[in-house]
């Protein structure tokens, strides 16, 4: 869905008598896509008459290593010296705390407005099924530094879901959740820091972390090489401060994570992770992850990513034994627009014998965001954006091409082609309604447009128009794809 990152999901507050036609809900995707074209029309403009602007401070600031930084510290600098270099919108970043308002307290924050509408979700021959979906946002941020070694930072999130149709008649709630909270000791030992409480877990493409959890971490940097070492659990303390009783955990596992990664370069890097997941509630997995990281560029105007891993351990009386590989190649091109190519292919193994003791199955950690950009000014989700599986029992082969006409404006149209290790009847982590038949590896197909815009101060949009086309695995019947629109404004203070 619109950017999902389970610390704050998006819930909807329902109304009553809205309309129901198909053209008011294009109507909404529509004027929402008509403003962010707008305003990237009229950025544009300002810039061909010599208007002046300061360089941004980037609210995703590149981080020392070209992989997050080991302990990433949201404070009035943020430990980075502004720069002019456009860093690709991430929805999901902590906003900076960079206004001062008191002795040694910085504020900053966003204002976000996100809308989303999903349709045919079940793949049904009617397309008047739909969500259509409004979100504002708003996300204060406060860091208190009262010396060189403490830095508090707390940023709440309170989310107003508005659900202008939805399929399912669901109790909503207005949300205030406890975004990031934690102290960071840094400074004491020259390059070592250390961090407790609610934080934020990232790689540099999404694909172990892109959560807010509740943990120790310690890390240390020298130069270009950096380590780290956390204990880590979604949602210990409880996320929601408005709501009284306790939340349930899809993913309650105890994560034992350590991480080393050398920087060469101005943007390569290569690291090593292991991770160790103990499952606490719903059955006892014990998956354990050995893998690389490596990404950077060839050539000078070639770029690439790498990334595998093994999955090994126990999930009730079974063994596991997955693997899981991820590559592609961004070709940029000379010329005004800067277009670009990439192709790029992944596989998780799947489990061709259900029935005996050995889970051949790849499993992401649950924890994944699986998101980053080509070569534009947004990320967005490289699996696709409507039917955003986990890589389980499955193969992704995808191509894109991308423009920038301006230096702060990305068009990017991505195809993506699905194919299933074994036939089975489930796509794991699949945001359709429906399943597959288990008759057929051909899941199907899917194209999507993303467009991203940084041209207008603290101003951050997004949109994305994605079309899946099913295949053969599922029923004949289930002939029509599904469909989503999703825009972003996000308004930074600092």
């Amino acid at each position: 869905m619109m950017s999902r990152n389970r610390v704050t999901p998006a819930r909807d507050l329902r109304l009553t008598n809205m309309p129901r036609e198909p053209i008011n809900r294009l109507s909404l995707v529509t004027a929402l896509a008509a403003f962010l074209l707008t305003s990237s029309t009229y950025a544009a403009t300002e810039s061909l008459d010599g208007g002046t602007e300061r360089p941004p401070v980037s609210t995703n600031a590149p981080a020392p290593n070209g992989n997050g930084q080991t302990l990433p510290t949201y404070g009035h600098t943020n430990g980075q010296a502004p720069s002019p270099i456009v860093e690709p919108f991430d929805p999901n970043a902590p906003p900076r705390a960079t206004i001062p308002f008191g002795p040694n307290l910085f504020m900053g924050g966003y204002a976000s407005l996100e809308g989303e509408m999903n349709r045919n979700y079940r793949l049904s021959p009617s397309l008047s099924e739909a969500d259509s979906i409004l979100t504002p946002n708003l996300a204060p941020a406060i860091s208190y530094e009262p010396n060189q070694y403490l830095q508090l930072y707390v940023n709440p999130v309170l989310e107003i879901p508005v659900a202008v149709e939805e399929l399912e008649d669901r109790s909503q709630t207005t949300e205030l959740n406890m975004n990031l909270a934690f102290l960071t000791v840094k400074n004491v030992v020259p390059g070592a820091r250390l961090q407790v409480g609610r934080q934020r877990f990232i790689d540099s493409r999404r694909w172990l972390f892109n959560e807010n959890m509740d943990a120790i971490r310690l890390g240390y940097q020298y130069e270009n090489f950096s380590v780290e070492a956390s204990v880590s659990q979604l949602n210990l303390v409880q996320r929601n401060l408005l709501r009284r009783e306790a939340e349930e955990d899809e993913e309650a596992f105890v994560n034992y994570y350590m991480a080393a990664n050398y920087k060469f370069g101005k943007r390569d890097h290569i690291g090593l992770f292991a991770l160790y997941q103990d499952q606490q509630r719903l059955g006892s997995a014990k998956p354990i992850y050995l893998g690389l990281q490596s990404g950077g560029r060839l050539l000078g105007d070639l770029k690439y990513w790498f990334q595998t891993a093994i999955v090994r351990g126990s999930d009730g009386g079974s063994s596991i034994r997955g693997e899981a590989v991820d590559v592609g190649l961004t070709k940029e091109f000379a010329g005004s627009w800067g277009p670009s190519i990439t192709v790029a292919y992944a596989y998780g193994t799947g489990d061709s014998n259900p029935d005996d003791k050995v889970d051949a199955s790849f499993r992401q950690t649950g924890f994944q965001g699986n998101s980053d950009k080509f070569n534009g000014v947004t990320r967005f989700k490289y699996y696709g954006e409507v039917l955003d599986p986990r890589l389980t029992n499955l193969m992704v082969f995808t191509g894109g091409l991308g423009v920038r006409p301006l230096s702060k404006a990305s068009f990017d149209l991505v195809y993506h082609y699905y194919l299933q290790d074994h036939e089975s009847k489930r796509i794991r982590g699949s945001d359709l309604s429906t399943d597959p038949t288990g008759l057929s590896k051909h899941i199907g197909s899917e194209i999507d447009l993303v467009v991203g815009y940084q041209g207008i101060p603290h101003l951050q949009t997004k949109f994305v128009l994605g079309y899946f086309f099913p295949g053969k695995a599922f029923t004949q019947s289930w002939h029509d794809g599904a469909m989503l629109a999703t825009v972003l404004f996000r308004y930074n203070f600092y």
